[in-house]
């Protein structure tokens, strides 16, 4: 599922972007899409406190508090295409930035020509986006749904079980077909397996309890640590001490 927030303050305006990403979205993929929308950055922080991933965002810069809200949603979806609504009102100075880094720029007075343009070459890039991932920065979930591209910072740990795999974020589960033994052939040293049934994202890890067989995260979550993978989690410890992270 694609995801993509549109945040606008004029109804008419912003069911117009919707319409539009809605048309391109539908001739430029076979993926099935979310549009969330949004008519100021207080209902922006509404829309997005139950949603783990974003891939796509529209966000006009002429609303109150926009702008610093641009340089939030890029640190906190990096890998999102982004593209800003603004006027003449606005210097490019103020929204040209690396904090930013917009993909995409649509000037107000909107009209359904810019609309179909812009959107269109939005879609069909991250459609590209989907087809040839980054490898070193998303994991990709295929399933019968289409595909899924998560941030690997965001995976909290693998899990088997009803024979697929589940990957689980802060606020997410994406399952797919796969196996754990498969997995840990693809994925870097970030990951260590703890059971038979997970694989853990060490940058998640905030404490292990060797003796009692856990391994806690920190968003609270408890893993179980069976006594055939302590000899590598005793190893992967060792290691962080020895940098320092202990």
């Amino acid at each position: 599922m694609i995801v993509m927030v549109i945040s606008d303050a004029p109804a008419s305006e912003r069911r117009a972007i919707t319409q539009s990403a809605e048309k391109q979205a539908a001739y430029h993929t076979d993926e099935y899409w979310r549009f969330l929308e949004s008519g100021s950055v207080i209902e922006l922080d509404k829309s997005l406190e139950d949603i783990d991933k974003v891939d796509m965002i529209c966000l006009d810069i002429t609303m109150q508090g926009a702008l610093e809200k641009a340089e939030m949603l890029r640190r906190d979806y990096g890998l999102a295409y982004l593209t800003l609504i603004a006027d003449a009102s606005i210097s490019p100075v103020q929204y040209i930035r690396p904090s930013i880094q917009a993909e995409s720029l649509m000037l107000k007075p909107l009209d359904n020509k810019q609309l179909d343009t812009v959107l269109g070459e939005a879609v069909q890039s991250y459609a590209r986006r989907i087809e040839t991932p980054e490898e070193k920065k998303v994991f990709v979930a295929e399933h019968k749904g289409g595909r899924d591209l998560i941030e690997y910072e965001r995976i909290l740990f693998f899990e088997s079980r009803e024979k697929k795999v589940f990957l689980s974020t802060e606020r997410e589960e994406y399952g797919f077909y796969d196996t754990l033994d498969e997995l840990e052939k693809r994925l870097d040293e970030t990951f260590i397996r703890c059971h038979r049934s997970y694989i853990v994202n060490t940058v998640h890890i905030s404490r292990v309890e060797i003796s009692a067989g856990k391994v806690l995260l920190d968003d609270g979550t408890e893993l179980p640590l069976s006594r055939s993978c302590k000899p590598a989690m005793k190893e992967y410890l060792d290691k962080r001490r020895s940098h320092g992270n202990s």
